[in-house]
């Protein structure tokens, strides 16, 4: 999923995770074709068909991301670069006001806020115009890092170098984590 030199750790996709997603949707298509077998009913079979070839995207939409090469996440002395947008986007650490884990029903996710722009009047109209487009707020450029799409130690991983990397390039970034996370993390290293 990643490597790390010194200082720079780059996220690759968790393909380990992706064979496990292709796997679970395989498996839900089989059955499905398996219904149709049994299934008397042309309203089952037409049903069944629409599923499988909503699964099928899917099956499709993962086999993409097994075979991506590409990082998905760079953390280096420059900045983070996020190559997961249509075109990739630099973010320096001077910029990168908030690193935060935050749990949601399933998974965690990591949510790096950057710092407000709009108050610069050279960068105000492009960077108003980009975040509106791409992520539909106005203030803030925001990156977040899906934990579904990771396993729990990579992902955790990526999270502990993120924060490493980033505190020594930009002492001044809050790092808000869960408190029982905290301790988990802490008891690890």
């Amino acid at each position: 999923m990643s490597k790390q030199v010194q200082d720079r750790y780059i996220v690759y996709p968790d393909r380990i995770r992706a064979v496990i997603i292709e796997a679970a949707y395989l498996s839900i298509i089989f059955a499905l074709i398996g219904v149709m077998y049994i299934a008397k009913s042309w309203i089952m079979d037409l049903t069944c068909l629409f599923f499988i070839g909503l699964f099928g995207i899917l099956v499709g939409k993962f086999i993409g991301f097994i075979l991506n090469k590409q990082p998905l996440y760079v953390f280096s002395e420059e900045g983070i670069c996020d190559f997961t947008k249509s075109r990739p986007v630099k973010i320096p650490w001077e910029d990168i006001l908030k690193i935060e884990l935050i749990p949601n029903n399933v998974t965690f996710q990591i949510g790096i806020i950057v710092q407000e722009t709009y108050n610069d009047p050279t960068k105000r109209t492009v960077t108003i115009y980009d975040n509106y487009l791409h992520n539909g707020n106005l203030a803030v450029y925001s990156v977040i890092i899906d934990g579904f799409n990771f396993r729990r130690e990579p992902f955790l991983n990526a999270y502990r170098n993120l924060i490493k990397i980033g505190v020594k390039f930009n002492p001044r970034i809050f790092v808000n984590e869960p408190s029982q996370l905290k301790n988990e993390l802490d008891s690890k290293k």
